[in-house]
């Protein structure tokens, strides 16, 4: 997951919302006579930044420019969520910054899925650690017996891993999507606890290592997904257009051959 800093501004009242998670009790309470909506075991956090060019995919901006790689991190970001919201037994929220973006991005979600309509929270932490841990205590805490964390780096995941995820936390207390970079995809658990975050070198490579140790010296059982690319610099582009051969990849496919590098 691709970790980048964050700008704390205030924001406007107008611009606070209510999530279904967010909701409160009195405001969801369900019509008379009506039996309480089933809660899906899996929770899923999936992670969005607002595509402001210049502040997403910078590593990708020499190749693709700076308008362009935000297009293509939004694409990748949609891709993601669609194969999340085909996942059995799970509930999709998007976990959304910076707080001041949250009208923009719940329109360009809806643009492309209509039914998303409140499930947008927005993320809490200075590090890519504590906004993990915070999606996954929000989870917990609103009933979910298996807690997810995707990123939206990896567009071309099969949607046979995600599901995996979902239906190996019946019976581990981790399970965690490596990418070939040495960073994640994924983190599930079913109890969250702050210490498994605890000296992870967020964006060096080396965090799947510190997170095994961290897990170790807690007593989790966990277990590795698949590993898959994270389209994160120039050098994982070929490995993309190699796999948006597939019509399922039209859009994707059309950003990458719109023109020469930087264009």
């Amino acid at each position: 997951m691709e970790s980048e800093p964050v700008v704390r501004q205030a924001v406007p009242r107008a611009l606070i919302r209510y999530s279904a998670m967010d909701t409160p009790p009195s405001a969801r309470a369900e019509p008379d006579g009506a039996p309480a909506r089933p809660l899906a075991p899996a929770g899923l956090a999936l992670f969005l930044r607002y595509p402001e060019p210049g502040t997403v995919k910078s590593r990708l901006q020499e190749a693709l420019g700076a308008e362009r790689a935000a297009r293509f991190y939004w694409e990748c970001a949609l891709l993601v969520m669609a194969k999340a919201q085909r996942l059995k037994e799970t509930e999709v929220f998007a976990f959304y910054r910076p707080e001041e973006r949250g009208r923009e991005i719940e329109a360009l979600v809806m643009g492309r899925f209509g039914k998303f309509e409140g499930r947008f929270i927005v993320q809490r932490g200075r590090t890519i650690g504590e906004r993990i841990n915070h999606a996954l205590e929000r989870l917990r805490m609103n009933g979910f017996a298996r807690q997810i964390v995707l990123g939206s780096d990896s567009p071309t995941l099969p949607q046979e891993a995600l599901q995996q995820a979902v239906e190996s936390l019946s019976s581990v207390d981790c399970v965690i999507g490596p990418t070939w970079d040495g960073s994640t995809y994924l983190i599930g658990v079913r109890a969250p606890d702050v210490r498994m975050f605890r000296d992870v070198p967020w964006g060096t490579g080396r965090e799947l290592a510190q997170l095994h140790d961290n897990l170790a010296a807690l007593g989790r059982s966990s277990l590795l997904l698949p590993r898959w690319h994270q389209i994160a610099t120039p050098d994982d582009l070929p490995f993309l257009e190699a796999q948006v051969r597939h019509a399922d990849y039209r859009r994707l496919k059309a950003l990458l051959d719109e023109g020469g590098q930087g264009s």
